[in-house]
């Protein structure tokens, strides 16, 4: 029966290749140009940006390039703004280490597959199908990057059918994302856990009446790290009211400060009285512990909690004791312990540790499409985009970051079938191989 399946699938390989090499010259140009709407084919951007300057002498609205995207960014934004995306803590250590991990795998690519121009790349993640298995990461304060912030990047995720998941330091409020996301896209919702439980209810109330379907907590966070770059400015931006819309929009918070920070006739000081309440209540300097998660699906109910920020493998089997649905292999992009182990690093470990109890994702240093591909074949189910998806921001807001993830998504294909395969199910650990130096050091150190 086995046998006859696999005849079956090579029988229908053949008939395809067939098809292919019988196109007359002008339906090989339009399969090109032209695809079949419903054909996700993200690796024809690279065709549309080479055919967009041949016909009408226009380049990217911004480089494809990741450094040189960065460094585009860069010019763009206001220095503090700039800082506070791309610092980490202490001599950002961390953040290197972050890049570092990537450099000690390296892709080992088959050749002579049997692979067409068009990938599969969708998975299920939470009982959804998604187009590809990448998710926006929960970043805060995005109108720093521009006016647009959370409007623009949850507008473009909203587009591809990839997960946005909103920070609770937010600049833009549960109900204007959603609607900017639209309706039937799948919405995370990511949690700074506050100290004072009625508020925690309020905001989880709130997320599930917006339509956010997924519960990620954040747990490296709960108080900050020793952010260098924005220490030397003084630069705070939740004082100037910047990431603590939940908070000003919240009536539970309204309740117990006594008054409404949004209302017209809120004073300067209540709302800056509120914004630090926001604040406060959600990294005050108090861990969360594993014994009140309970809390959190007395209100969530069997929708899916994940929590963000798990390096151990301890942790991680931690979670799946505590019954999590999933975890997110992250050191918060290097911000909050300087020296910290590279996120790539633990990845694999972890997920022989879990082995498939729970789903795990990924974020932390991704940069290229050949970055996803790596953590995928490393056995993430799914990555977060953090960095990019900002510099994209800050090019003229959605058309930015649509270009940025665009150019994510195609690279990702491309090295998919350049790699040797044509769906994400044959994207495993025999496709990337450590470096020879790195393999010496884990030698000499195990």
């Amino acid at each position: 029966m086995r046998l006859q399946s696999v005849i079956g699938q090579f029988t229908a390989l053949n008939i395809v290749l067939l098809s292919v090499s019988a196109q007359s010259a002008q339906q090989l140009i339009d399969a090109v140009l032209n695809p079949f709407p419903n054909l996700t084919h993200y690796s024809s951007y690279s065709s549309a940006i080479y055919f967009n300057y041949t016909l009408y002498n226009q380049t990217p609205i911004a480089p494809t390039n990741y450094d040189k995207l960065e460094a585009s960014a860069k010019n763009i934004l206001p220095p503090h703004a700039y800082d506070y995306a791309a610092g980490g803590v202490g001599l950002e250590k961390t953040v290197d280490a972050n890049r570092q991990a990537f450099d000690h795998w390296q892709i080992l690519p088959r050749v002579m597959r049997p692979v067409l121009p068009a990938r599969n790349l969708s998975r299920v993640i939470f009982n959804r199908t998604l187009p590809a298995p990448i998710v926006m990461a929960p970043i805060g304060v995005q109108t720093l990057f521009h006016p647009d912030g959370e409007r623009a990047t949850s507008k473009v995720f909203g587009e591809h059918g990839l997960p946005y998941t909103l920070s609770t330091a937010t600049s833009t409020g549960f109900a204007d994302v959603a609607a900017s996301n639209g309706d039937g896209n799948p919405r995370w919702y990511q949690l700074y856990w506050p100290s004072d439980d009625d508020l925690t209810r309020s905001y989880l109330r709130t997320a599930q009446a917006n339509g956010y379907e997924v519960l990620v907590v954040t747990v490296d966070t709960w108080d900050l790290g020793w952010r260098t770059r924005d220490l030397d400015r003084g630069y705070f931006p939740f004082i100037q009211s910047i990431g603590v819309q939940i908070g000003l929009e919240d009536p539970v918070a309204h309740e117990k400060l006594g008054f409404n920070a949004l209302a017209t006739n809120a004073t300067a000081e209540q709302k800056q009285m509120a914004a630090l309440y926001h604040v406060i209540t959600t990294s005050r300097g108090v861990s969360p512990v594993w014994e009140n998660l309970w809390k959190l699906r007395e209100i969530w109910g069997d929708k899916p909690i994940v929590l963000k920020g798990v390096q151990s493998v301890e942790d991680a089997e931690l979670a799946v004791k505590w019954g999590l649905d999933g975890i997110i292999v992250s050191n918060h992009g290097g911000r909050q312990i300087d020296g910290a182990v590279g996120s790539l690093s633990t990845l694999p470990d972890i997920v022989e540790a879990v082995k498939g109890k729970l789903t795990v994702g990924f974020d932390g240093g991704i940069r290229t499409g050949a970055d996803i591909f790596k953590a995928l074949a490393l056995g993430a189910d799914f990555v977060q985009l953090g960095r990019p998806i900002l510099w994209g921001l800050a090019h003229e807001g959605d058309k930015g970051v649509r270009h940025v993830l665009k150019s994510l998504l195609a690279e990702f294909e491309l090295t998919i079938g350049l790699s040797g395969c044509q769906s994400l199910e044959e994207v495993t650990r025999d496709l990337v191989t450590v470096t020879k130096v790195f393999q010496r050091l884990y030698t000499v150190f195990n």
